[in-house]
Parts: C-alpha cells; structure tokens; sequence
C-alpha cells in the first residue's frame, strides 16, 4: 500500500481522509499546512516538506482543500505540487456510483453516495461532495466544485473555475460559464455566463 499526503488540514480533509481509509489504497502518511490545524492526523509541516518527501520516496498527493471562496487555491496548490513530482490521484469515496463510462480526471475528489451516470466527463482537481447527482452526458470544467446534493440533470455544462451550492438543481441542458456561483437551494432553467451569480430561480 503506497503512502499518500494530504495538503490542506480544514474540514474537506476529513471527508477525503474518510474516503482513503474506507477503501481506497492508500496509507495516509499525514497532512501539511500553514500550521498544525490540530485535526486528527498527523501534522507534517507546511508545503516546503513536499519535496524532501518525494525524494523519500513519497509519490502520492490529495489536496484537501475545499472550496474557500477562491478556487484559484487549488490551481495554484495543483502546479506546486506538480513541480515537486508527485502524483494527484482521483480520491473516490467506496459508496459512490461512477458508471464505467465516465472520465475522471486527475485529483478528482468524489464524495460519499455521488453519482456519476454514464458519459459524463469530470475535469482535473474538481470535487464532487456528498450525495451530489450528475446525470448523464455531463461535462464538469478543471477546479469545479459540485457542492452538497447538488442535482445537474442531463447534458449540463459547467465551466471551469465554477462552484454549485448545496442542494442546488440545474435543468436539462444548460451551460454554465466558467467562475459562475450558483448559491445553495438555487434552481438553475437557463444559461449562466461566466461570472455570472445565481441565487434562487435563474
């Protein structure tokens, strides 16, 4: 069983934590940060360590940050760790539905009870949370977050960059940009541009 470090030390990291010791193969070695976050993992030190890590022999990497008002964080935590040359695995929680026709990318995080119907495409580092529904021939941009019981029904485009809220529902169809928010509970019937914001009925 290969040794994996979680970056990141918040609350999203207990969720992936959960995933890799319910049945993905992976050992979690611990996790880095700015400083000890006092979760119940082993604290590793900041970011600089994971160099001296891969050269140790370390070659897998989560990052385990979640969604922090800027998903830039987690495009610029994907090309640190690049550098370093360690890996980014899909982190796919046992309890989740995939259908063998869809493509996950790189640093996927996909949580308990998600479904991924067939077709569907996720992009790199994109987090599919807990019970959130993608629906077939769906195709999700590079550092998306799907929130919380969110609901894309079929054909659904999202851009790169883009969060949808919890427990949100986007009808059949719809393409939304790239840096969009949907806010929590919204019901998405139309196009969303990029950077455009949805809250309630759009």
């Amino acid at each position: 069983m290969e040794d994996i470090v979680l970056i990141g030390g918040g609350g999203h990291a207990l969720s992936v934590a959960d995933a890799i010791v319910n049945g993905v193969n992976y050992k979690i070695m611990g996790y880095t940060d700015v400083s000890d976050t006092h979760i119940p993992l082993r604290y590793l030190g900041t970011d600089d360590i994971l160099k001296s890590l891969f050269e140790r022999g370390v070659m897998n990497a989560a990052i385990t940050v979640g969604y922090l008002g800027k998903s830039n964080i987690r495009d610029r935590l994907y090309y640190m760790v690049k550098q370093t040359g360690i890996r980014l695995p899909e982190i796919i929680d046992p309890s989740a539905v995939i259908s063998a026709t869809a493509d996950i990318g790189e640093g996927v995080f996909i949580g308990k009870n998600a479904v991924v119907n067939a077709g569907t495409k996720i992009g790199k580092m994109c987090i599919i949370n807990t019970g959130a529904i993608i629906e077939h021939n769906n195709r999700i941009g590079e550092y998306s977050h799907i929130a919380v019981g969110a609901v894309l029904c079929g054909d659904v485009h999202v851009g790169e960059h883009t969060f949808i809220g919890a427990n949100a529902t986007i009808i059949q169809g719809v393409q939304i940009g790239m840096n969009v928010i949907i806010g929590a509970g919204s019901i998405v019937i139309g196009n969303v541009p990029d950077n455009g914001r949805v809250i309630g009925v759009g």
